[in-house]
């Protein structure tokens, strides 16, 4: 089974091709804010290099955020659609879930660094959190957390992502949305 992730919460469009659980082939393009440009033509190009059609695709996992306002919507939109029309099963993970996962579930704060600040959520060491994710600015973060405290890791266990994100319960493509958790900078 074939199954996409898609991921456009940072300033690089990354998707991943599984194929019964394991990476088959990567896109990780840096977009310079171009996301809308590089997101599907680097998907058609990634199913065409594979030998597969995107009807071979019966899951996707769209990462919904928090993270760039306009990159996730993006993500977002392009995996709901594929996931419509196709009327395949749709996963949604965080951004910071992908941190986690790497990191095979290890209880702690997790974060995700943005240009003005981090995004930070807590894990139980379960499948789910139960904390919202928050945001704080560099110097509340720096006032209230400590480097030592935080798992930040940036390399990505892509094949721990998918054996984690597989587990959870599919959703209507209809009630899949993105994550904001800060103002957008345009309304401060």
């Amino acid at each position: 089974m074939y199954s996409l992730l898609i991921d456009t919460h940072d300033k690089n469009v990354l998707l991943v091709l599984y194929k019964d659980g394991k990476v088959l082939d990567t896109v990780n393009k840096e977009s310079n804010m171009r996301h809308s440009e590089i997101t599907m033509p680097s998907l058609v190009d990634l199913i065409e290099k594979n030998g597969i059609t995107i009807n071979d695709i019966k899951e996707i996992f769209a990462v919904v955020g928090p993270g760039s306002f306009t990159g996730v919507r993006i993500g977002v939109v392009i995996a709901k659609t594929i996931a419509y029309l196709l009327n395949i099963h749709i996963k949604c993970i965080t951004s910071i879930d992908l941190l986690y996962y790497s990191n095979n579930m290890e209880k702690g704060m997790y974060c995700i660094f943005e240009k003005n600040g981090r995004f930070v959520c807590e894990y139980d060491g379960k499948l789910l959190t139960t904390n919202d994710i928050k945001y704080y600015s560099n110097k509340e973060f720096d006032e209230n957390f400590s480097e030592e405290k935080i798992y930040s890791k940036t390399c990505l266990d892509l094949e721990n992502v998918y054996k984690y994100a597989s587990k959870l319960d599919s959703t209507n493509p209809h009630m899949v949305n993105p994550i904001y958790v800060k103002q957008i900078e345009v309304l401060k």
